[in-house]
């Protein structure tokens, strides 16, 4: 029986790892890896002390500091369902047939990329069609790509694929977009990415890969048929807590709601720190600082326990 399990391994569950350990807790974090969203981030320009590293890279700092700590970890494992115990501990079943058993829990488990939910999305994924530039930017050298949201990680994205492809389309259904001014002007300047608004992907096309897609123009309704070898989709994320059931209370978006001064869910001994749940801003460094909060609370209801 541990005191406390972590679920996640990005910056709420390592945060959150590191002030267990100092408290002296007994403590199993169980993540499938340590690179997430901020892994898949080609630059992290607002994390202090760190200017414009790769995110990569920082998740890869964050796994060091916590190893450095006595804590067991597990990886590669994911927790697909929770259960309360007699006398208010929890047990928890993961994809490799293992269980554990812990006093209070620590859900960190952010959030996964939101599908475009598109003819060809399943039958071209991973032939083509990705979610991470900075995992398959590479395979895409001097080839024609699309990315599909106009957001920070849309445009990113783009970034991370103009040093790769010969040729960068953004696609963004909205009238404007919502990516910083000076990412829109890294952009423009590489003289290769070309955004598009008001425009929706349809479907994608292809035998055996991606070779064409197909969008609208929500202006005048025409669509298009378009040689493409590549399409990330980058529009956003959904936070990831399906496996939860009806442990605890989630809101409309299916996010953990949480009292914002603990973290602690509707269910006592539950506390859910960072992007799985329900407060405002969606932020590295909040997601960190939400992660020592949930710590410090959970070492507080052991204490009381």
């Amino acid at each position: 029986m541990h005191d406390l399990i972590i679920i996640g391994g990005g910056p709420a569950g390592i945060t959150a790892g590191i002030y267990a350990a100092r408290k002296k807790l007994n403590t199993l974090l169980i993540t499938r890896d340590f690179f997430g969203q901020i892994g898949s981030t080609g630059r992290v320009d607002n994390w202090p002390g760190e200017m414009a590293v790769s995110g990569m890279v920082l998740m890869q700092k964050l796994e060091k500091h916590l190893r450095g700590f006595e804590i067991e970890i597990k990886t590669n494992e994911k927790v697909f369902a929770i259960e309360s115990r007699p006398g208010g501990s929890f047990s928890l079943r993961t994809d490799k047939n293992a269980e554990y058993a812990g006093k209070a829990l620590i859900i960190a488990t952010g959030r996964s990329a939101r599908k475009l939910n598109i003819e060809g999305e399943k039958e071209f994924l991973g032939k083509g069609l990705s979610y991470c530039s900075i995992c398959d930017a590479p395979f895409f050298k001097d080839k024609q790509v699309a990315v599909i949201g106009g957001g920070n990680a849309g445009f990113e994205a783009a970034l991370d694929l103009a040093k790769y492809a010969k040729k960068v389309f953004i696609f963004d259904n909205g009238s404007r977009f919502s990516a910083d001014e000076l990412l829109q002007t890294e952009a423009k300047d590489t003289g290769i990415i070309d955004a598009l608004l008001n425009t929706e992907l349809r479907r994608i096309e292809g035998k055996g890969k991606v070779q064409a897609i197909v969008y609208e123009n929500l202006v005048d309704r025409k669509v298009f048929q378009q040689p493409m070898e590549g399409v990330f989709a980058q529009i956003g994320s959904l936070a990831a807590s399906e496996f939860l059931g009806k442990l605890v209370k989630l809101n409309k978006s299916k996010e953990i709601s949480v009292n914002p001064l603990t973290m602690e869910t509707s269910r006592k001994g539950i506390f859910a720190p960072g992007d799985c749940n329900d407060t405002k801003f969606k932020q590295m460094i909040v997601a960190a600082g939400q992660g020592a909060v949930a710590a410090l609370s959970a070492y507080e209801y052991l204490r009381k326990s």
